[in-house]
């Protein structure tokens, strides 16, 4: 008879703990999602910017070829921004899918020397970064 004057909690207890649990995975689901996603987008930025600087480094070796390749200048894109914006796609392992768009104006010459701006703008899915570079050269 003493069992009749009983009431447990017991119950009500499983049902709050089991229904907490829920959410806190819900919650978790959620952010390692959000993690996820926010990790892809980064590294696309970062592939992005390497392919700006690239496009930027190939557009200097254009300017000012290495004494190493003397034949490298290939209608370099300035002056005058001749065939600008020219466009890489790259194929390389790590910039598989990118490109870069290159353009090159000629800001002023002093006292005999050339002064360039070359911007890259390096694209990698629906991302994109711009690397800007001023540049001279003074043989003397």
């Amino acid at each position: 008879m003493r069992f009749r004057y009983q009431r447990g909690v017991g119950l009500p207890a499983a049902i709050f703990v089991i229904t907490l649990m829920a959410a806190i995975a819900v919650g978790v689901n959620l952010l390692v999602s959000q993690n996820a996603e926010t990790f892809q987008e980064e590294t696309q930025l970062t592939r992005a910017f390497y392919a700006a600087e690239s496009g930027a480094g190939f557009a200097m070796n254009a300017l000012f070829p290495p004494n190493e390749f003397p034949n490298y200048n290939t209608t370099a894109i300035c002056p005058e921004n001749a065939g600008s914006p020219r466009e890489y796609d790259f194929m390389s392992e790590g910039l598989s899918g990118c490109s870069a768009a290159v353009s090159c104006v000629t800001d002023a010459t002093v006292d005999g020397v050339d002064y360039f701006t070359i911007t890259s703008v390096g694209s990698c899915g629906d991302v994109s970064r711009s690397v800007r570079v001023r540049t001279s050269f003074d043989a003397n």
